[in-house]
């Protein structure tokens, strides 16, 4: 090993620096681009062409992992059934401020909410 046998490493080492400060850089826009509030980038749903339709996409998304993919019970309990039980407003008012063992569903507005009340509503009949 004649010459400057350092020389190899030092670069390796600079060169790994300037990527670590870069790639850093990177990373902050990344953060700041994921927490960026979703709900400030989407518009405000304000009514529905038709809530029934609109509640059972939406129940599909939101419902589905505990009330079981046919609404009929799975770790939460059944959705069917529930026309003379509750109300539109009461269904809403659970969906978005929880109920028991339910939490609230904060990512969904009330029209959203009630949306799905009357689609579960429009099932039970």
């Amino acid at each position: 090993m004649k010459g400057r046998p350092l020389l190899p490493f030092a670069v390796t080492a600079v060169i790994g620096i300037l990527l670590m400060v870069a790639l850093s850089f990177v990373g902050l826009n990344q953060r700041a681009e994921m927490n960026a509030d979703p709900a400030e980038e989407a518009e405000e749903v304000t009514e529905f062409e038709d809530p029934v339709s609109a509640g059972r996409d939406l129940a599909q998304q939101s419902c589905i992992g505990c009330h079981g993919g046919d609404l009929g019970g799975g770790a939460g309990p059944g959705l069917t059934g529930l026309e003379g039980k509750y109300s539109v407003d009461e269904i809403a008012d659970i969906i978005t401020g929880g109920y028991g063992s339910m939490p609230a569903i904060s990512n969904l507005n009330d029209v959203e909410a009630d949306a799905i009340a009357q689609y579960l509503l429009a099932e039970s009949e």
